[in-house]
């Protein structure tokens, strides 16, 4: 599983700047989404380095995914609720609610750092 190079974490440390956010640790990843069929997986389209943060403006911890072949910055962010469940389906996949009712999300990691 491919690292993160230091040009990728540079671009993770600019995206989400440091005065208004503690990062916790980033991995290349995929987003898939089950919707409206919750028994089937469709590619969301969005890949990058997803981030385990605390964004200390909102006091929440949150996933964010980070564009890390372009310039767009944040592409996807999921809030990390109360109650909020991680399933490990796979040691490369990992399924959660999503924001939209009866939607799973999910991250297909495709390398750690």
């Amino acid at each position: 599983m491919p690292a993160l190079t230091p040009e990728e974490k540079l671009k993770i440390k600019n995206s989400i700047p440091e005065s208004s956010n503690k990062i916790f640790c980033a991995a290349l990843s995929r987003i898939f989404y089950a919707h409206p069929d919750p028994s089937r997986w469709s590619y969301a389209g969005l890949e990058g380095a997803v981030v385990l943060a605390k964004d200390k403006t909102r006091n929440s911890m949150v996933l964010k995914l980070v564009d890390i072949d372009g310039t767009r910055g944040v592409i996807w962010e999921h809030e990390l609720y109360s109650d909020f469940k991680l399933y490990q389906d796979r040691s490369f996949f990992h399924s959660f609610a999503g924001d939209v009712s009866g939607c799973l999300d999910v991250l297909l990691n495709q390398g750690t750092d």
